[in-house]
């Protein structure tokens, strides 16, 4: 990972979980699913082994009951593997270019992954999208508690997403940064971005602007696999803050990959 960690790193796969007053729950993310824990899903290709999924990890094993949509930040399998677990009523949400690259083919992930789904690609070409934090984005509920951020580069409809949550704000950046280090300055070794991201220049670019927000007082920045997560996360997928009538909670939680 080029942060000075030396020898093998477990990685969690974390997924966002905010749940509305009004929309119920959301996933930022599937994480992984039933079927990585059996070994039977498409793995993704520089990681073939060493996947660990704890029971009751899983979107599906929500005590509480899976989401009522999915915000994918990306299309690579440790972000989707959990979305063949759900029930088809599910909403997808994901860039558009990213919806594209579902169908042409992406590493490690089924063409046909979410036929059957409410899939609701999101354009942010002008005209169709606002602006949060300097960026295209839409309100994913309509009222400034949930944004959905363009953040292409790691994959070319990545996503970030921004919640005005009742515990405080938290920006979720999906892989654009795999861990806490690489918003500091130390990045993925070159040979190892020319592979896992899809467009480089653009990856770079979007590391510098979530690099900009690293100082803001009271803001949790969630990168995709900080294995020092436990420091804000629930600890668990049942657990969480309590939300205010007026804001939706966020909480995050994950399985292990290395």
């Amino acid at each position: 990972m080029d942060d000075g960690r030396a020898g093998p790193v477990a990685l969690p796969a974390w997924v966002g979980l905010v749940r509305h007053p009004a929309h119920g729950l959301t996933a930022i993310d599937a994480g992984l699913g039933a079927g990585n824990r059996a070994g039977t899903a498409p793995h993704f290709p520089l990681n073939a082994r060493n996947l660990e999924v704890p029971a009751g990890a899983t979107l599906a094993e929500l005590p509480g009951g899976p989401p009522a949509r999915v915000v994918v930040t990306h299309v690579h399998y440790d972000h989707l593997g959990g979305l063949p677990d759900l029930p088809p009523s599910t909403e997808i949400w994901l860039g558009a270019a990213d919806a594209a690259t579902l169908r042409t083919g992406a590493a490690g992930v089924p063409r046909r992954l979410l036929d059957g789904y409410d899939v609701r690609p999101l354009d942010f070409g002008p005209g169709r999208a606002g602006r949060a934090l300097g960026r295209p984005a839409v309100d994913l509920f309509g009222d400034g508690t949930v944004w959905v951020l363009d953040l292409p580069g790691h994959t070319p409809g990545a996503l970030g997403v921004f919640v005005q949550a009742a515990d405080g704000p938290w920006l979720f950046v999906g892989d654009t940064a795999w861990v806490d280090a690489h918003l500091r300055g130390p990045r993925r070794p070159p040979a190892v971005r020319l592979v896992v991201d899809a467009r480089p220049r653009e990856a770079a670019r979007s590391l510098a602007w979530a690099r900009r927000f690293t100082g803001c007082a009271g803001l949790r920045i969630v990168t995709g696999h900080e294995p020092a997560g436990a420091s804000w996360a629930t600890g668990g997928p049942a657990s969480g803050p309590q939300s205010a009538p007026a804001a939706p909670e966020s909480a995050a939680s994950g399985a292990d990959g290395s």
